[in-house]
């Protein structure tokens, strides 16, 4: 699994458009098999890790755990690709993409999520739409209310190697939130978003996971994160700053 990397990351929401005012609904990501040869995806997980974008509003303090625990990564949400390994293949130069809703989000967004591998349902909130055409994800640990919505700030999502959950360690900050937390060893790949050029400090993600950021330049801008090609291959350095770049949305396929 060492071979799949996120290749994008639709986060930011879509600018104005058929009269609502902003829309995030649309969100996505992308997996990419840079190998020669398949991948078994069924039982990888994946999920946002928990922490402030940035500054959001005055006096906002860092709080992540990248500094105070740099062995493990902290999740806010864990979902699991379904099924046993060979269950899911991904096969040499394609793409799986995850949606938060498999739907057409025309007209409010340029994003037609039907063609989407998986999407994130909340079953428990009563409130998610299930969407036939595209697969559910299965959650491992919830806490963002009636939909996966990532924060259009800037996520920090990583995917992990498939194992057993008893290996997840159970946290708390304060007395309201509940995390998840595995050894950054377990990490597969990973991607670091904030709010700006200027949000270093809230960094989620340890150095050895990815040493950089990278970040879009507006809520709501319509813009996301893709990872940078040389010579129509991949960047993969372990360094967001380095490996991604700001474009236009282009899921399904480099």
């Amino acid at each position: 699994m060492g071979n799949v990397l996120i290749e994008e990351l639709f986060y930011a929401g879509s600018p104005p458009a058929a009269g609502s005012d902003h829309y995030n609904a649309d969100q996505f990501i992308e997996l990419y098999n840079i190998a020669a040869e398949p991948v078994a995806l069924g039982g990888l997980l994946i999920g946002d890790v928990y922490g402030l974008a940035g500054e959001i509003n005055p006096g906002s303090d860092p709080d992540s755990f990248a500094a105070s625990d740099p062995e493990r990564v902290y999740f806010e949400n864990l979902w699991r690709i379904p099924g046993d390994p060979e269950d899911v293949v991904l096969y040499p130069g394609e793409t799986l993409v995850i949606a938060q809703d498999g739907t057409n989000h025309q007209p409010f967004s340029g994003i037609d999520s039907t063609g989407a591998d998986f999407e994130a349902y909340v079953e428990s909130s009563g409130n998610d739409e299930d969407y036939p055409l595209v697969a559910n994800l299965e959650s491992v640990h919830y806490t963002a209310g009636y939909d996966w919505l990532m924060t259009v700030f800037g996520p920090s999502v990583a995917l992990l190697e498939p194992g057993s959950e008893a290996e997840l360690e159970d946290s708390s900050v304060g007395s309201w939130w509940e995390l998840k937390s595995a050894p950054v060893a377990r990490v597969i790949d990973a991607l670091d978003s904030l709010m700006d050029a200027d949000s270093g400090a809230y960094k989620r993600l340890p150095e050895s996971v990815d040493a950089g950021f990278v970040y879009v330049s507006d809520t709501y801008s319509g813009e996301s994160v893709r990872r940078r090609l040389v010579d129509d291959v991949p960047t993969d350095t372990n360094n967001s700053s380095e490996d991604f770049e700001v474009g236009s949305p282009k899921p399904y396929g480099l």
